[in-house]
């Protein structure tokens, strides 16, 4: 099953144009061919955490680790390190609750992600609140979640919920609706550390005749 590595950095303030270059002819060519496919990088617009996430997807966590023990990722990451700070990662994998992730991503797509960690002792009313409550309302409201994820390696907190819309001003109405707002109040009966954060693009993957090139959206 696929999992996914997200890093996440700022950029260096005064290094933002050889960043540019060295993320669209080196950086994200290279994670490519190591197996690590390039999802997308996203802006943090609104919320807390780094500036600059960056999403990428192998086929299972074997083919993951070799990539990461690869010397040239090693390489890549040490030249990055030249122009971002506060570098850092995440592995994370499919809870199984909520599965219809895809790598292709509308052009116009924003985030709006979810995170938390789940109280131990209300696990099922959990799973069956967010299956049959939460996220089938996230839908109704223009949030489409493209799965659930389970945070293997890296900080807190443990789960995070991702989800995609194409209207950045419906989806801030909805958030500010009284169904969403009851509806995280009824979440956090079952879970703590509630954070979120909207994200726009900063790499976005444009598909080609033949191959797929990046467009890297300045800050």
């Amino acid at each position: 099953m696929p999992v996914k590595l997200n890093h996440y950095w700022t950029i260096i303030q005064d290094k933002n144009e050889d960043y540019n270059k060295f993320m669209t002819k080196k950086f994200i060519p290279g994670v490519n061919k190591l197996g690590l496919h390039t999802v997308a990088g996203w802006s943090v617009l609104v919320g807390a955490y780094s500036e600059i996430i960056l999403e990428s997807v192998a086929n299972d966590l074997d083919l993951l680790e070799v990539a990461l023990r690869n010397q040239k990722f090693k390489d890549l990451k040490g030249t990055l390190l030249n122009y971002v700070k506060n570098y850092k990662t995440k592995v994370l994998v499919s809870t199984g609750k909520k599965d219809s992730y895809s790598i292709d991503i509308k052009q116009d797509t924003v985030k709006f992600n979810q995170s938390w960690d789940l109280i131990g002792t209300k696990k099922v009313e959990y799973g069956r609140y967010t299956k049959n409550e939460f996220y089938p309302l996230m839908e109704e409201l223009g949030i489409f979640v493209a799965r659930e994820w389970e945070v293997l390696i890296g900080d807190g907190p443990s789960i995070i919920c991702e989800g995609r819309a194409t209207d950045i001003e419906n989806l801030i109405r909805n958030l500010q609706s009284k169904k969403f707002r009851q509806a995280k109040r009824e979440l956090k009966e079952y879970t703590e550390n509630y954070r979120s954060r909207i994200l726009t693009f900063h790499i976005q993957k444009v598909k080609g005749y033949k191959s797929a090139s990046y467009n890297l959206i300045e800050q």
